[in-house]
């Protein structure tokens, strides 16, 4: 199962793809947000997609937002840290400063909305952080909200506008300062593999 991960040259970003391949399912395609001709090719060959974390805003690059636009609920999305907010964002969300950033620290992650997303993680449990900057609770529908911090803040988003979901955690699921997360993982393998079935029927 091919998975395309849009990486926005995030220090933890093979952490994070050998966190996505503890599943000897997937193929992991690696592309960069600022190759306009690979990004370009998301629009047309629709796959899976992962969004890296990274600096800066998720509007400072117009053409990786309108493909978060373009595709989400018509592939399988999962967004950590600043793809997180490119989810968010996409929304309707505004990108605000956090109240506290944190930086390399664990933090307490509360979840507010039980769902098929999350019924296997705790009710609350440790994130890793990494981020100076979130997706402001109040200009968000709460119905796309699922976890949150101790100062409020969002903390996990889930959508579905159209066959497939779209996940983002604010933390990093990857981390060894993170409470084991491969509840979340197996939620959206099962999403990817959905949407590849689906692709055999297409064709038979």
């Amino acid at each position: 199962m091919k998975v395309a991960y849009l990486d926005h040259y995030d220090s933890f970003t093979y952490n994070i793809i050998d966190w996505l391949r503890s599943s000897s399912e997937l193929e992991i395609e690696y592309l960069t947000y600022d190759d306009p001709e690979a990004v370009s090719g998301l629009f047309d060959a629709k796959r899976p997609l992962v969004l890296s974390p990274g600096p800066h805003r998720p509007i400072r690059w117009l053409t990786r937002f309108m493909v978060v636009n373009h595709l989400m609920g018509h592939v399988p999305m999962l967004g950590i840290c600043l793809g997180h907010q490119c989810i968010g964002k996409a929304l309707g969300g505004q990108i605000v400063r956090a109240k506290k950033p944190f930086h390399g620290s664990g933090q307490i992650v509360k979840i507010i909305e039980k769902s098929l997303v999350i019924n296997s993680l705790s009710t609350s449990f440790v994130g890793a952080h990494y981020n100076s900057l979130v997706v402001a609770r109040g200009s968000l529908d709460e119905r796309y909200i699922w976890a949150v911090n101790e100062e409020d803040e969002i903390e996990g988003i889930w959508a579905q506008p159209g066959l497939y979901p779209a996940l983002g955690v604010q933390y990093h699921p990857e981390s060894f300062l993170s409470d084991d997360q491969s509840p979340l993982l197996n939620y959206w393998l099962e999403s990817v593999r959905g949407f590849y079935k689906e692709r055999v029927k297409a064709r038979q």
